[in-house]
This record gives structure tokens, sequence and C-alpha cells, in this order.
């Protein structure tokens, strides 16, 4: 069996190019500010991380895990997590409380399943999903195997990306 091509450098290539791209269009739901999007994502995806893995709920774009289902992050959490000194975060953390798009709840804070209902979050999901399925298929088209069985290409996002050995 022939080892699959060494396709990192373009791997990386494509992915940081969607990545920057997308963080564009996603930080004009903060005015344009991308550490506002970094905080508020960062917050959210906190909130949600152990439902990750659970596919059965939670999947839908109108699926939205209730407020009892999320976890609050502490400051000093969210702080590491982002590799963001508190001086900087604190001060958009101020701004997403007051703008009430995070709250501060026992334990840390927590963005409402309320804000994922706004049409802008919404087109926000679906710009994410495009954009996703998009990504993976120029990566195919580079030729890029992303562990699909037999080669079999599945027009969903269920795919995970093979990793080289070694890294």
């Amino acid at each position: 069996m022939t080892a699959p091509p060494d396709n990192r450098r373009l791997t990386s290539r494509i992915l940081a190019y969607e990545f920057i791209d997308l963080l564009s269009e996603m930080a004009r739901l903060h005015g344009g500010d991308v550490v506002a999007l970094l905080v508020f994502t960062g917050v959210w995806t906190a909130n949600t991380a152990h439902l990750r893995s659970t596919t059965d709920r939670y999947a839908a774009l109108h699926d939205i895990p209730p407020d009892s289902q999320r976890r609050p992050i502490s400051e000093a959490d969210l702080s590491t997590h982002l590799c963001m000194p508190r001086t900087v975060q604190d001060p958009y953390v101020e701004t997403l409380v007051e703008a009430g798009l995070l709250e501060r709840r026992p334990g840390g804070l927590v963005v409402p399943s309320a804000i994922f209902t706004r049409a802008e979050m919404l087109s926000g999901a679906n710009e994410t999903y495009g954009r996703l399925i998009s990504m993976l298929a120029r990566l195919r088209q580079a030729g890029i195997s992303l562990g699909e069985p037999d080669g079999d290409a599945k027009a969903d996002a269920s795919v995970t990306l093979a990793r080289p050995s070694g890294t």
C-alpha cells in the first residue's frame, strides 16, 4: 500500500485562508471586533464543550442546547483557554455582559441559549456550515484524504480529517 502524499503545507494554506475569512465574516456580528468575537466564542464553546460528542441532540440548526445544559466558565479559565491576558479580556467581558450577550452566573460566564435564536446567529451558523463544506470540497479537490472509507466522500459534516503519523 502506498503512503498518501504529504499535503500538510497545502492543507495549512487552505485551512489558514478559510479560518481568516470565516473569522473576519463572523467578527461582523461584533462590529468587526475580532477580540470580542474570540471572547464571545470562547465562552459559548466552553459552555457546550461537553456536548461535542453528542450526535443525537443539539445537532440541527434550531435544536439549541437550553441554559440548563450550559456549563459556566470562570473568567480565569477563559483567559487561560484563549491565551489572553485578563487586562485585555476583562473589558470585553464587561461590554458583552452589558450588551446582554454574556451573563455572570454561579461558576462563571454563560452565553444564554436565547442569543442563538437571533436571526444573525442562525445566519452565522449557516455561514459556518457552508464554509466548512466548501473547505472540505477544496481539500478533496487538492487530493487530500479526509479519512473516508474506500475513498467514498460523503457530503456531510461527519467526516474527520486523517492525521499523518508522527504529528
